[in-house]
């Protein structure tokens, strides 16, 4: 437990919180949330009643940590291994079988998910963007410039992700916007308001370099000024319920599991990106690529955000419980 301005969390009561939403929504699409880290995937566990022991430990490694109005957080859970001795009886670490098991259990939770029409009606609406942007080089600047593929369209995924964000966080209605920082929020309890902040920079950085990842959002509690200007109370450096992080596949999880491949016990290959080139002549060459993965990956980020809100509600509710605008340090 831990106290300092203005709120006090027990590790405890959101273990207790976390065990009862695991068993209310243990039969729904958002249980693929809880096989990533909770769960060994390759046990069929049944009725999770039965398991209640079992659970409470899995929930008994998060550990709060604060400096001043700052709170980090670390969870220790043992993340499950498949240990295996080679033909010289060393050990070796095999546990890369159990992505795609996991794999195939979100995406049975995401065949429920989708079998919605309004979550496909939601999705066809917010998605028309296309995925990747051309780059036209000189052949001489061809493979420094193809180490960053694929080449993701940077505008088109930061408009689709703060889409998402107004979408499934409706609540989190008004905007700050300061310099790069965006703050959606909402009120909290008297003068203070909640916030999700972000600047989105590295997102862009990341996608620049070829790498597909989700923003890096906190959530804030702060009090307004005048203007854009604002005074945080306390801010959490990661916007995620601490014991469902991520709340699904990660961005750059489920980008290996589309395009990787293994060819025999001891290699994994890179398969194929959809990133192709075309001479245009006079030393130019355009890189491109295909549209193979835009509608998974796109639909993935729905899921992942869509996710996000329903796991991150309940730590949201934690906080506002813990929360008291008369503590003082």
């Amino acid at each position: 437990m831990n106290k300092f301005s203005h709120i006090e969390l027990d590790e405890k009561k959101l273990a207790d919180q976390t065990l009862n939403y695991i068993l209310a929504n243990q039969n729904t699409c958002l249980g693929s949330s809880l096989f990533l880290d909770i769960l060994d995937p390759r046990i069929n566990y049944g009725d999770l009643h039965n398991h209640i022991d079992f659970l409470k430990k899995r929930l008994s490694h998060l550990k709060f940590t604060v400096d001043y109005d700052t709170v980090e957080f670390e969870n220790n859970i043992d993340r499950y291994q498949v240990l295996v001795l080679d033909d010289l009886g060393r050990t070796m670490d095999k546990s890369e079988i159990l992505t795609p098991i996991t794999f195939e259990k979100e995406k049975f939770s995401k065949e429920i998910f989708w079998s919605d029409e309004e979550k496909e009606r939601q999705y066809q609406k917010v998605s028309d963007f296309s995925c990747f942007e051309d780059k036209i080089v000189n052949e001489k600047k061809y493979y420094s410039v193809l180490i960053n593929a694929p080449f993701y369209n940077v505008k088109g995924w930061i408009l689709y992700y703060q889409a998402l964000l107004d979408l499934k966080f409706p609540e989190f209605s008004e905007k700050i916007v300061s310099g790069k920082i965006i703050i959606k929020y909402r009120p909290l309890e008297g003068k203070y308001f909640l916030g999700i902040e972000t600047d989105y920079q590295s997102c862009k950085n990341n996608f620049r370099r070829g790498w597909w990842e989700a923003p890096e959002y906190k959530l804030i509690i702060f009090e307004k000024l005048d203007g854009k200007k604002i005074n945080r109370a306390v801010t959490f450096e990661k916007f995620v319920h601490p014991h469902f992080d991520p709340p699904v596949f990660s961005f750059l999880g489920f980008y290996g599991s589309m395009t990787t491949r293994r060819i025999n016990e001891r290699e994994i290959v890179l398969g194929d990106d959809g990133t192709k080139n075309e001479s245009l002549g006079d030393g130019a060459i355009r890189i491109y690529n295909t549209e193979q993965y835009s509608d998974d990956f796109k639909r993935h980020a729905y899921y992942y955000y869509d996710m996000l809100y329903h796991t991150t509600k309940e730590y949201i509710k934690f906080i506002e419980e813990s929360f008291d605008p008369q503590m003082t340090n």
